[in-house]
């Protein structure tokens, strides 16, 4: 009897051990996760390793067996490649890409310098071609020049204009030429008579980002007509570019519009739109209302947006203040970000306000340092110099990166904005010794941000190009290239002859993507040939386990972030997202950097303020297909310098396309894209 109470006790105790193994293998989020489907291209593991091989060369001759391969991933990966590798000789490769007539051939080609003669050659093969006229018109759009801009308009009238490349092209030649009313009104006309939204949001382009020749006159009313006759609420975007492009008579309009429709709680890209557009407009009843209407928005960037709109548009006891001072302030369970805006912009009206709160916003600056910008303006508007400067000695002298970086910038913005009598030589004297301070910290971020005030002639002239240069001592390449890179720029505008030996110095090294900076900046560079780079191999075998397409969940404070990733477009990316995703070293870290309507990023493990990297290389394996709402991408100082940092869209933005990587697209959760504030943290990362 005992014998079988013993027996069935083991059995018990050995199904209670499974179970929970079972449990907590099902629970690992490090557990090694393969795809149902794996990769069913056999070239993932058969070509792709040749493939990148030549890639990590940077060699372009040695693309070509790939660039006619059977297999329409290895072609099409290989073009891509060949966006990112430097080209001696174009026209072999516009004649392949001529005969293929493919996306990334034509992608290829556009990130390619062109001279006069290639344009003109492309021009003739637009004629000869009419198939080609799409991704000719994406070269033209890139690398064209004045006569590329008149090629493309003569082409206004025909079938070519239905075409979003086509339409971009124009956007992005608009940027750089000026161009007659007339030729507005016929672009405006063209896009409208079109009735794919992505088409014509790619005409309107050029005008949202500020093209060369604004709209006036008659252009502006063909405009504005053609949008009233459309109507508002077909088209968020559309509503959200005319916004853009006219403030004035349409803020308060949209806002009140969508605002009745109970859509404009869910059109947070628009409302942020809206809210950036405040601070152009007068601040009549009617503006002031929209403002209002902004400032109640439930998402907290387009509170903070409002409230840095209307900080110079308020006064002293009208609704906008009162709001502000009797609901925004006293709210001690929102956002922290929210608080401190809010206090900065009654600040300019009422510095008494904020004293009363200066408690708290030293316990913030204390252990938030993700807030320490924003505490910093508040020092700046209710101290007097003497004590703001004090304070900006005391961040520095912590010797922590982040307080002593943004310590710099602040003060970079306290210089801005005195005027000539403001800077006495006691002044000068102190912002001197406390970017001197700076730089000793030997700090990359801190040293990058100083380079805005060693640049400015009342601070520090000539004499003073020895003890700055010597500030480079402590740091080495290719870890520290941002720093070179911004000193490159720094020695050209303010220490050119003193400058030179140390630039010619670096640049016989043959870091690609410094000299390339150097050579951006003005330098001459005077190389010995270029370093290989060392690039981390990917796993190729892991990949087909991850399969084509796996979901990748970032979970967040504010919420889990999947994103479906592309593993034979970026293989090399997401084959260190994987590993360091496996490893936690995604685990805790923050989004370091929000740019409302942009980008939020993060992945900074290393120092988490966005100058950090991996300890490993990856090449840039760009991407022509456009960096849409919710695209994932790497951060990049330049080509071939990604590590683990990554970003993810608030809204399309094609002057990114091919000089970043891109991951995928959020697939679920870009509502908590749009509520991360910088020092939010991932809190895991998964796959499935």
């Amino acid at each position: 009897m005992r014998y079988i109470r013993l027996r069935a006790w083991i059995l018990f105790t050995a199904m209670v051990v499974l179970l929970i193994l079972m449990f907590k293998w099902s629970s690992d989020d490090r557990a090694i996760f393969k795809s149902a489907s794996t990769v069913s291209d056999p070239v993932i593991t058969e070509t792709y390793p040749d493939l990148y091989e030549t890639i990590f060369q940077r060699e372009a001759t040695g693309l070509l067996p790939f660039l006619s391969h059977r297999s329409d991933s290895i072609r099409s990966q290989a073009w891509r490649a060949l966006a990112a590798t430097p080209v001696d000789s174009l026209a072999p490769f516009v004649e392949l890409a001529g005969q293929q007539n493919s996306e990334a051939g034509w992608f290829a080609i556009s990130k390619q310098g062109m001279g006069e003669q290639q344009l003109r050659n492309l021009e003739r093969q637009w004629e000869q071609h009419p198939n080609q006229r799409a991704g000719i018109a994406r070269v033209l759009g890139q690398q064209g020049d004045r006569r590329s801009l008149d090629f493309l308009l003569s082409a206004l009238d025909t079938d070519i204009a239905g075409n979003s490349h086509y339409a971009l092209a124009l956007s992005r030649l608009l940027l750089r030429y000026e161009v007659r009313e007339e030729v507005q009104i016929r672009i405006l006309q063209k896009a409208f008579d079109l009735t794919e939204q992505a088409v014509r949001r790619a005409y309107l382009y050029g005008w949202y980002r500020g093209a060369k020749s604004p709209l006036e006159g008659a252009a502006r009313d063909t405009l504005m007509s053609r949008w009233r006759e459309q109507g508002m609420g077909i088209s968020e975007t559309l509503d959200q570019y005319v916004n853009r492009i006219f403030p004035g008579q349409t803020t308060y309009t949209i806002t009140n519009f969508y605002n009745g429709e109970q859509d404009l709680e869910h059109e947070v890209q628009l409302a942020v739109e809206l809210a950036m557009s405040v601070k152009k407009v007068n601040m009549n009843s009617r503006n002031s209302l929209a403002a209002k209407i902004l400032l109640m928005h439930p998402n907290v960037q387009v509170q903070k947006q409002t409230l840095q709109s209307i900080s110079s548009k308020i006064s002293r006891g009208d609704d906008l203040y009162s709001y502000i001072t009797k609901t925004i302030i006293p709210d001690t369970l929102g956002s922290q970000g929210v608080w401190l805006e809010a206090l900065n912009t009654v600040s300019n009206i009422d510095t008494s306000v904020v004293e009363k709160h200066i408690a708290r916003v030293n316990r913030l600056a204390e252990n938030e340092p993700y807030l320490l910008p924003a505490a910093m303006e508040l020092y700046r508007s209710v101290y007097s110099t003497e004590e703001y400067l004090q304070h900006i000695g005391e961040f520095i002298d912590q010797g922590e990166p982040l307080p002593a970086m943004y310590a710099v910038q602040s003060l970079a913005d306290f210089w801005q904005g005195t005027d000539d009598e403001e800077r006495t030589s006691e002044i000068v004297q102190q912002v001197r010794t406390l970017i001197f301070e700076a730089l000793s910290l030997n700090d990359r971020g801190t040293t990058v941000q100083a380079a805005a005030l060693l640049e400015e002639e009342e601070l520090f002239n000539t004499d003073d190009f020895d003890r700055i240069n010597r500030s480079l001592v402590a740091f080495s390449l290719p870890e520290d290239r941002e720093v070179y890179q911004r000193f490159g720029s720094l020695y050209k505008e303010r220490f050119e002859e003193q400058g030179r030996p140390v630039v010619d110095s670096l640049s016989v090294l043959g870091y690609r993507s410094l000299n390339r900076s150097l050579a951006a900046d003005g330098w001459t560079i005077r190389s010995h040939g270029e370093i290989q780079s060392r690039f981390r191999v990917p796993d190729w075998e892991r990949l087909w386990e991850l399969g084509s397409k796996p979901s990748w969940t970032l979970r967040t404070e504010k919420g889990d972030i999947v994103i479906q990733l592309n593993t034979l477009k970026a293989p090399a990316t997401v084959s260190a997202i994987d590993s360091l995703s496996r490893a936690g070293a995604y685990d805790g870290i923050p989004f370091h950097r929000v740019v409302p309507n942009f980008v939020i990023q993060g992945g900074d493990m290393e120092r988490r303020d966005g100058f950090g990297g991996t300890g490993f290389r990856l090449p840039t394996e760009p991407s022509g297909t456009g960096f849409l709402r919710g695209t994932a991408g790497i951060a990049s100082a330049g080509i071939d310098t990604e590590g683990g940092q990554y970003f993810i869209m608030h809204q399309w933005s094609p002057h990114l396309n091919g000089n970043y990587t891109s991951i995928g697209s959020v697939i679920d959760g870009m509502e908590v894209v749009e509520r991360i504030e910088v020092g939010d943290k991932v809190l895991s990362t998964t796959w499935y």
